[in-house]
């Protein structure tokens, strides 16, 4: 049993999206880290790198968090975006997997900074391990840092779907349902979801 791994339902890749040069083609900032597709790998993940915390990652309130050069140039930059997408597909709107469904977002205010890692942590788990079965239709998962951006004071979570939130889907309101309860759990006031199509 020892060398026995347990396969997850999908392989999923991380990536990163940094704040590069506004001249710099959206795809090219954007980097793989690695993949994983059992639930070893998973664990090690969430108790080895930096991806276990938000907190580790995101920016503090008046506070940004500085990585890496990026691209061999001589700035460093900012990590916008943690990213989680299942079986290579890709975090961008064109990706065929992507471009008919649609996503469902919120934002938490800084105020409850305090909780991000636990409630990325839970979303995150539920996703991966597919806890239920309308969980299927999530391509992935996406973090990104408003922490400091003009309109700020929030991070923003993603979840990509491969239908259109739009087309009133049965699944959508028992996405909707479950990420509400999540969010209640916390005592977070004043959070709305967000429904946003990919069609053109």
């Amino acid at each position: 049993m020892g060398d026995q791994f347990y396969q997850l339902s999908a392989k999923w890749t991380v990536s990163e999206k940094y704040n590069a040069s506004q001249n710099l083609d959206y795809k090219k900032t954007i980097v793989d880290v690695c993949s994983f597709n059992t639930i070893e790998e998973f664990a090690f993940l969430m108790k080895k790198t930096i991806y276990s915390k938000i907190s580790d990652v995101l920016s503090e309130p008046q506070k940004c968090k500085i990585f890496k050069q990026f691209n061999d140039d001589a700035t460093d930059v900012q990590i916008e975006a943690i990213q989680f997408f299942k079986n290579d597909i890709k975090p961008w709107w064109e990706d065929e997997n992507n471009k008919n469904g649609g996503e469902i977002q919120f934002d938490i205010p800084t105020q409850f900074y305090n909780i991000y890692d636990n409630l990325y942590q839970d979303i995150l788990y539920e996703v991966i391990g597919q806890s239920n079965e309308d969980l299927r239709h999530v391509n992935g998962l996406r973090v990104v840092d408003k922490i400091n951006a003009k309109q700020g004071n929030r991070i923003r979570i993603e979840l990509w779907l491969d239908i259109d939130p739009k087309d009133k889907h049965e699944s959508i309101q028992k996405f909707d349902s479950w990420l509400v309860s999540l969010i209640q759990k916390y005592q977070i006031e004043q959070t709305q979801l967000t429904q946003v199509s990919h069609k053109k």
